[in-house]
C-alpha cells in the first residue's frame, strides 16, 4: 500500500488493464506501531502475491514505515519490493544495503532541494535479470542497466546536472546531520504546538515513528485559511484535505532555525486566539 496517489493509482490502473488484484493496507492514525504494519502486510499477502509496494515515509502526517523489516519479510516469501522514497530520499540517512529493497525511487525536488522532473530509481542487482521496463527507446543493450534504459530521447540536461550538484552539496553537509537536524526542528514544532489549546497533532510524538513532517488540525480553523494567512506572513506550509487528516503541514528542513519555529507557531497561536 502507498499513501501517495502517484504510485497507488498507477498500480490500480495497471491492475484494471492487466487483470491483477491490488490489495491495500491503509495507513492508520494515530500511528499503530511497526508491528501492526508487519502483521497487516503479512496477513494481506498470499502465495499469489508478486509485489509489495509501500511508502517509506508518508507525505501526509510523516509516519515512518518499517522498510527494512517489510523488505525482509517479502524477500522470504519471494515477493518483489518497491519502496516509495519520495519523502525519505534527501531527508533520512537511507542505507539501501540495510533495507535491501528490489526497487527504491526518490524525488529530486522534495527534500534533496533539487530541480523538478528529476529523480532516482535504484534496482537491486538481485532483480536486474527480471527487470523488464514498460518503456523502451534507442540504444538497447548498452553496457550497464542504467545506460540501457536511460536512452529515452531528449532530456533536460541542465536539470540533471543541477541534481548531481545538489546531491554533492548534501553530502558535504552529511545526510546523518540533515536527518538529525530536521528531526530536532520537527520535535520543537510538536512541543510548541502542544501548548496551544484545541490543536490536534496527527504526527506521532515518538521520534522513532516519524521524521520531519508535522501535520496538525488547527483547532476550529479551516486549514486552507490558515495556510493562506501563513503565506501572507511569509511562512510556507501546506493544507491537507480529506476526512482522515485534514490539517496544516509543516515540513522543516536542516536550514530552518529555532526562531523560524517560534515565528511559525506564534502565528498559529495568534490565529487560534483571534480567529481568521
Amino acid at each position: 500500500s502507498d499513501n501517495h496517489p502517484s504510485n497507488n493509482e498507477a498500480w490500480k490502473e495497471r491492475g484494471k488493464r492487466f487483470g491483477f488484484i491490488v490489495k491495500e493496507v491503509p495507513p492508520l492514525n494515530p500511528h499503530p506501531g511497526f508491528d501492526y504494519y508487519l502483521e497487516a502486510f503479512e496477513k494481506a499477502m498470499t502465495p499469489r502475491t508478486r509485489v509489495l509496494s509501500f511508502t517509506h515515509l508518508s507525505n501526509t502526517v510523516g509516519d515512518l514505515f518499517p522498510a527494512e523489516k517489510l523488505c525482509s519479510m517479502a524477500r522470504k516469501k519471494g515477493v518483489i519490493t518497491l519502496v516509495d522514497g519520495a519523502q525519505s530520499f534527501g531527508l533520512l540517512d537511507v542505507d539501501l544495503s540495510d533495507i535491501q529493497p528490489d526497487f527504491y525511487s526518490g524525488s529530486a525536488h522534495k527534500w534533496p532541494c533539487g530541480p523538478k522532473e528529476t529523480g532516482i530509481l535504484f534496482v537491486n542487482k538481485a532483480i536486474q535479470d527480471r527487470f523488464w521496463p514498460s518503456m523502451y527507446s534507442a540504444y538497447k543493450g548498452r553496457e550497464g542497466l542504467a545506460q540501457t534504459h536511460e536512452g529515452l530521447g531528449q532530456r533536460d540536461t541542465p536539470a540533471l546536472y543541477a541534481f548531481g550538484q545538489q546531491i554533492e552539496f548534501l553530502r558535504k553537509i552529511g545526510q546523518g546531520k540533515i536527518e538529525e537536524r530536521s528531526g530536532d526542528i520537527a520535535t520543537k514544532i510538536i512541543e510548541e504546538l502542544q501548548t496551544i489549546k484545541g490543536i490536534y497533532i496527527y504526527t506521532p510524538n515518538e521520534r522513532a515513528l516519524r521524521s520531519a513532517v508535522v501535520t496538525f488540525r488547527p483547532a476550529n480553523l479551516k486549514p486552507a485559511k490558515v495556510v493562506k494567512a501563513l503565506e501572507e506572513d511569509g511562512i510556507v506550509a501546506a493544507s491537507l484535505g480529506g476526512k482522515d487528516w485534514a490539517g496544516v503541514r509543516f515540513s522543516p528542513h536542516f536550514y530552518n532555525s529555532n526562531s523560524d519555529v517560534e515565528r511559525a507557531v506564534g502565528a498559529i497561536r495568534r490565529y487560534v486566539r483571534k480567529g481568521l
